[in-house]
Parts: structure tokens; C-alpha cells; sequence
């Protein structure tokens, strides 16, 4: 017999970051998490917040959507899955649903969601070009260095006398206050603001030790890069920001930067850098890629996929 279940105090080992109650809290949110369970197996959830009587499954997140507990799961349960959840809404009220879905890179069973979703009436209302780096196939940095196409190796390779070192913010608040500052100061440039803040990222910190992280390039002990990320899952980092600011060197840091992110990947036996999305919204309401970024997230091995919001009712 299976069965949906409403939201426990705690989400389950395999529910994502921005699927777990406690995510949702600290945005003061009215959480939900339904699990599906088959013959007392725990199959997986659907997390998200109730914003104006609708499940918004990625509330105040770059993506939410369906957890599965295995790897691999048949199409019947996630289909399964995806009909108690839905069906458990409409008990409880919750007419319409919006799932900003997490990429294809975070579980085996992504494109089976997306088909049983669109299969129910959901319709795509947002895509976007999403990277990541498939760490799983590298045994070694230097495994990964000789993946790269020739332009990316030898921009290393020239790199490679230079003083680079890194750090990683720990206890000390000025760790963290210089590498918000240098991301702000990164995205100012651009004309842009950064999506989180440095009070609402400490919160997060604080309710989930060890998954968020802030990592510092230096050049010759001068910081002149930074990269935020979280663990959302077991086995995928992502990459919450990036970038350079307030230095003169010739040449970009960010391949440097990049490098030493995913060389850590693959000591700590990460298989996923989600390193986020390459598209830009234009007043049309539609999006555009972002070739620039496109071509530097090419450039360090990353693969591309889409990342879809879908939309529809629960009944």
C-alpha cells in the first residue's frame, strides 16, 4: 500500500537543501514536505512553501522539485510519487502548483518527473540553460586538467608559477564579510546585485553546519576571487556565486578559481558542480543566453542542460 505523508519536523537523508522545512523557516514560509512511500519504502518527496494558497516548490531558491531516495527508480514510482503528491494538495486545499525543478545532473530519475509532470496537465513556464562539471568522471585534478580543451590547459599552465593560494572562511566573521564584499563589488561592475545577502547566507550557515562555504583566491596573498557554495545534496555542491574583483592582474583569476573549486570536489569525493544557470530575463519575459558566461563555463569542462519551471493543477 502506498501513501502520501505531510511534513515531518525534519526532512529525509536524500531531501535536497531547498526542499527541507527548515530552509523554508528561515524565509518565515509555511512549509510543506509530502512523502510517498511504497510497502514502507520511503520512495521520495516533493518539498516547497505555500505562497498565496499555491505549493511553490523552490520558494526563495534556485530550484526545488521532487527528491528521490534511490538512484535509480522505476518510472511506476516516480509516477507514484508525483500522483500522491499531487493528489495529497488537493486534500489539503492547495489548488495550483509551481515547481521550479532541480537539473538533470542532481538525480537519475529527473527526466521521468518532467515527463509525468507534463503528462498531468503541468506546463513549462520558465527554461533555462543550466552547467555543471561531472566530477564523478575524474580520478585526480591533473585527470581533470588533461579533459580540458587546449586553450583552458594552457591558461593554467601559464598560470601555474604564479602565487596563487586559497582559504577557506571559517569561524572568523572578516573572512566572511571580505568575500561578500569582493562578490559584491564583482557583480556592482556588472551592473547587478547579488541574489542572497550576508545575514540571510549566515542563517543558513548557522542551521546547516559543514554545507555552506565560502572559498578565497588570493594572488600573492592579495584576495582577488570567491566562490559561495552549499551542499545541497549528498554528492552535489552548488554553486551559489562567483567571481573576481578589485585586482589588476593581465589575466582573469576565474580559471584559477574554478580549478581549485573542483580540484576540492574531487579530493572530498563530490560527483556533481552545479555551477548554475547562463541566461539572462529580458522584459519580454523570456530568456536569453548569457554567451559570455556560456563561453567561460564551456571553457572549465562544464556540460549544459535545461532547467524547467512547471505550472499546473493538482486536480
Amino acid at each position: 500500500m502506498s501513501s502520501p505523508s505531510a511534513a515531518p519536523a525534519q526532512a529525509f537523508p536524500f531531501t535536497s537543501l531547498f526542499n527541507d522545512p527548515r530552509f523554508h523557516a528561515l524565509n518565515g514560509a509555511d512549509s510543506v514536505l509530502l512523502a510517498h512511500e511504497d510497502e514502507g519504502r520511503l520512495v521520495g518527496s516533493l518539498g516547497g512553501a505555500l505562497v498565496g494558497g499555491e505549493l511553490i516548490s523552490g520558494h526563495s531558491a534556485p530550484f526545488g522539485g521532487f527528491d528521490i531516495a534511490r538512484d535509480r527508480e522505476t518510472p511506476a514510482q516516480v509516477g507514484a510519487l508525483v500522483d500522491s503528491s499531487l493528489a495529497r494538495l488537493a486534500e489539503m486545499g492547495v489548488p495550483s502548483a509551481v515547481i521550479r525543478c532541480a537539473p538533470a545532473c542532481h538525480q537519475a530519475s529527473y527526466e521521468t518527473v518532467v515527463f509525468t509532470l507534463l503528462n498531468r496537465g503541468f506546463a513549462v513556464v520558465e527554461a533555462d540553460l543550466n552547467f555543471f562539471v561531472d566530477l564523478g568522471r575524474f580520478e585526480s585534478p591533473e585527470a581533470y586538467v588533461a579533459s580540458l580543451r587546449s586553450p583552458a590547459r594552457r591558461a593554467l599552465k601559464h598560470a601555474a608559477g604564479e602565487p596563487w593560494s586559497v582559504a577557506e572562511a571559517g569561524d572568523d566573521p572578516a573572512d566572511w564579510d571580505r568575500g561578500f564584499a569582493l562578490l559584491a563589488e564583482n557583480r556592482e561592475s556588472r551592473g547587478r546585485q547579488l541574489t542572497v545577502d550576508r545575514p540571510y547566507v549566515e542563517r543558513i550557515r548557522h542551521e546547516f553546519p559543514g554545507r555552506v562555504r565560502l572559498m578565497e583566491l588570493r594572488h600573492d596573498e592579495r584576495p582577488v576571487a570567491s566562490a559561495l557554495t552549499y551542499k545541497v545534496r549528498p554528492g552535489v555542491e552548488f554553486a551559489v556565486a562567483w567571481g573576481d574583483a578589485g585586482h589588476d592582474l593581465p589575466r582573469s583569476p576565474m580559471n584559477r578559481l574554478a580549478y581549485e573549486v573542483i580540484a576540492r570536489g574531487i579530493a572530498e569525493g563530490t560527483e556533481i558542480l552545479d555551477i548554475g544557470t547562463s541566461t539572462l530575463p529580458a522584459d519580454d519575459g523570456r530568456r536569453y543566453p548569457n554567451n559570455g558566461l556560456i563561453q567561460f563555463k564551456h571553457s572549465v569542462g562544464a556540460a549544459s542542460q535545461v532547467r524547467l519551471t512547471l505550472a499546473g493543477e493538482t486536480s
